[in-house]
């Protein structure tokens, strides 16, 4: 069964920036899902590599406990039956219709995948940010993510939240978490987005929001004391594209000094 993305499913995606999709599996393989992603956190996989990590704390912190985030990079390199699965195949899918991906094959796109998880009772939230952020400051990006819940993902849980439009900016200012340069999370720099605008976007197991690589972005800690909050998240573009003029983006730098 393959995802239609409808002429106005894709308008409202490039007019707000993001979009919630109903379950892109179903319950058998959600649960795989769930058992790969915990496997894979509570063995530790990848941290000798640097790609497990406390995504709110230092990058020495990756314990999962509740005051901590932990996040996989790559969680494919350590569970490559991820690639074989209903949901990744969709997301690529979904990716093909939203982005202008002019003559490039479903093959030649990138993707790129990681695993966060919120325990019970985390105290901890993901600032806002965007996406693009993160990465290199000299090429041209042209990438969204789709962001799968893996279980009810509740406002309490941590769902995501989006400000609307947000995509048609350049990326603005951020900084570390806390003005901390240890700590992997960047957050946006104040007074540049107005907060009140903020859309929630809870979700059923198995449905997923997509959003653009420069659309503000945010979730709280897991509030609530019943379940982890996991998330598998494919992030799917073109080739980026060298920019004659790189941008700076100051802060990365100085996270990359420690």
């Amino acid at each position: 069964m393959s995802i239609t993305i409808s002429p106005a499913q894709k308008a409202f995606y490039l007019e707000k920036g993001y979009l919630v999709l109903p379950p892109l599996t179903d319950a058998a393989e959600l649960v795989t899902l769930r058992e790969t992603c915990d496997h894979l956190i509570s063995s530790g996989a990848g941290r000798k590599d640097g790609n497990q990590h406390d995504l709110t704390g230092t990058e020495k912190q990756t314990d999962a406990t509740k005051e901590s985030v932990p996040q996989l990079l790559h969680p494919s390199r350590y569970a490559p039956q991820l690639k074989a699965t209903r949901v990744w195949d969709h997301a690529v899918d979904i990716a093909m219709q939203l982005l202008d991906v002019g003559s490039y094959t479903k093959e030649q796109l990138v993707v790129r995948d990681h695993i966060i998880v919120k325990p019970p009772g985390s105290t901890k939230p993901t600032p806002w940010h965007q996406d693009e952020a993160y990465w290199k400051d000299d090429v041209a990006y042209n990438e969204l993510s789709i962001w799968i819940a893996l279980q009810d993902v509740t406002e309490d849980m941590g769902c995501m939240t989006f400000i609307p439009g947000s995509n048609k900016r350049e990326v603005i200012p951020h900084h570390p978490w806390q003005n901390n340069p240890k700590i992997i999370a960047l957050e946006t720099d104040e007074g540049h987005f107005d907060a009140t605008q903020a859309v929630p976007c809870p979700l059923p197991a198995g449905a997923a929001t997509v959003h653009h690589c420069r659309t503000l972005h945010y979730t709280t800690g897991n509030r609530s004391n019943s379940s982890p909050r996991r998330a598998l998240i494919l992030t799917v573009g073109t080739p980026p594209q060298p920019l004659a003029t790189p941008r700076n983006h100051s802060w990365n730098k100085e996270r990359r000094a420690y």
